[in-house]
């Protein structure tokens, strides 16, 4: 199909499939009197782009009785101007025509320059649907497509105009897909009857419907990739039975589920992420949540037209672009990076705070001798803010250098990835911290005994989840040897490393003891899992 070239083409011809024969190539063809306006209009103002005529268009639509009226336009000196407040467009035109016209005329232009959205929406939806295809061919969904996207003021209802950057194509195109799988749904009871499983609904779903999903859902970003590394490996290990259909598969076996855990913590060691191992049962779980958000997610694209009052805008913000792009490893490289240029009192507050979970009170008694400005727990945490903000501020920046594609253009946009932020740094101090253990436990006193743990552990990987449990609880003698050893020079290390007093860490020593604890446990959990 040719691609229409120019705004006046945009704005003025319609799709048909009339002669499209079996290729299913349809054809523009063109209204002469949304022809002739178009003309007249890009004349008056040749520099405005099509985003600009959609919107203006939509106004008139949406604020009939505020808009200056467009109509057949005679006279050649006829000039539209532009009016920019507050982020709301207008034009004025001359002379007037009568208001159901000039209402009537714009619905038109936009039903025109939708042509598009309804065709590429009507494309998604044939291959969503492959298993109707034997009764709705590709022109039946473009019709469907145009039927709920007519007319445009109900269409966009919710658009706001005070969000520049949300276009009017893209806003259209996810307001109408989820309008053809609404009405799919709602008329054809083999539909209805084909609705997936709920791991028929898993092994359908793309990556980018389940971040969708979970970050409609409120889940942090850790906890996204946590989920999102799950569904992975169920997608790559469980490969059930389909003769039967792929929209009622039967669920993973415990044999499956074992598979996929060790696949999940695989993960995990290669991609040094900082999220919890996880057993066959934690899996299940996470995957049981990934089921009900998926669900969530689409039945909330499936509403009802006449209810269909709160589009949401569906650009994503500059954070859904890193999650949909996979960019988080270059990100956890830039706050570790950053960190290590912070001034040495930030990076002691920091590692105490997300390294150690200090309280802001215990991080002042151990830097009052240190730092005379920090005596106070009010007095840490605002050099607390005040390093995270700088820190914050400094990653935006430095990843709209490396990365124009995904831009951070105000505080929002910043704002929008603190909490990964926080995430990761809190993971790189831990990072810092784990070295540390590892050389103390390489040390001749510890050695032996941390190998002779290993090697018990490594006997255990033949038996189930239940036998595992309790090998465990019968080494817990051996660990809680191995975690007193360590406690005390792990303690002394940090107060050398980070240049403080003698024996000032003892206010925190229970923080200290179950971060040793935790590191064992990992150790553990790494060596079960190869």
């Amino acid at each position: 199909m040719k691609k229409r070239e120019n705004i006046i083409e945009k704005f003025s011809t319609f799709l048909s499939f009339r002669n499209s024969g079996s290729d299913r190539n349809p054809i523009w063809q063109t209204d002469l009197e949304l022809e002739r306006y178009m003309k007249l209009l890009v004349r008056s103002e040749p520099e405005a782009n099509e985003e600009f005529w959609a919107r203006y268009f939509l106004k008139i639509l949406r604020n009939p009785s505020q808009s200056e009226n467009l109509g057949v336009v005679n006279q050649e000196d006829t000039k539209i101007q532009r009016q920019v407040d507050a982020g709301n467009f207008s034009l004025s035109a001359s002379p007037r025509l009568p208001l159901s016209a000039s209402s009537l005329i714009a619905g038109k232009h936009l039903s025109a320059y939708l042509q598009e959205a309804c065709l590429w929406a009507s494309q998604k939806a044939y291959q969503r649907f492959k298993y109707l295809r034997h009764k709705y061919p590709l022109e039946e969904y473009f019709q469907i497509a145009n039927s709920v996207a007519n007319p445009p003021v109900k269409l966009f209802k919710s658009f706001n105009f005070e969000h520049p950057q949300t276009n009017v194509e893209g806003y259209a195109k996810t307001a109408i897909i989820r309008l053809i799988s609404n009405t799919i749904y709602q008329q054809d009871i083999e539909a209805k009857r084909g609705k997936f499983s709920d791991y028929g609904l898993l092994k359908d779903l793309t990556a980018k419907e389940l971040k969708e999903a979970l970050i409609s859902k409120g889940f942090s970003f850790n906890q996204i990739n946590s989920y999102c590394q799950a569904w992975q490996c169920l997608d790559k290990i469980y490969q059930p039975d389909r003769s039967y259909g792929s929209r009622s598969l039967v669920p993973p076996t415990q044999q499956h589920l074992q598979q996929i855990a060790f696949c999940y913590n695989q993960r995990l060691k290669k991609l040094d992420l900082p999220i919890a191992l996880a057993s066959g049962e934690k899996i299940q779980q996470m995957l049981s949540i990934c089921i009900q958000a998926a669900r969530d997610y689409r039945t909330k694209r499936f509403l009802p037209l006449e209810t269909y009052d709160n589009i949401s805008d569906p650009m994503p913000t500059p954070w859904d672009n890193l999650i949909q792009e996979e960019t988080w490893e270059q990100l956890q490289l830039l706050v570790s990076k950053l960190f290590a240029t912070m001034p040495e009192a930030g990076q002691t507050m920091l590692k105490l705070w997300q390294g150690l979970s200090f309280t802001q009170a215990e991080i002042a008694v151990v830097l009052k001798d240190k730092y005379p400005e920090l005596q106070k727990q009010y007095q840490v945490a605002r050099q607390l803010a005040k390093y995270s903000r700088s820190l914050l501020r400094d990653l935006a920046n430095e990843w709209n250098q490396t990365n124009p594609d995904v831009y951070f253009n105000d505080d929002k946009d910043i704002q929008s990835i603190k909490d990964a932020m926080t995430e990761y740094l809190q993971s790189h101090c831990q990072k810092l911290f784990y070295l540390i253990l590892d050389e103390i436990a390489g040390q001749c006193q510890n050695k032996n005994k941390v190998l002779i743990l290993y090697h018990q552990i490594n006997q255990l990987l033949q038996l189930n989840e239940e036998q595992i449990k309790l090998a465990f609880s019968e080494t817990s003698n051996n660990l809680a040897e191995i975690k007193q050893d360590l406690i005390i020079p792990f303690k002394q290390e940090l107060e050398i490393s980070m240049n403080l007093a003698t024996d000032s860490l003892d206010i925190g020593i229970t923080k200290i003891a179950i971060f040793v604890h935790d590191w064992l446990r990992s150790k553990f959990y790494l060596t079960q899992q190869g």
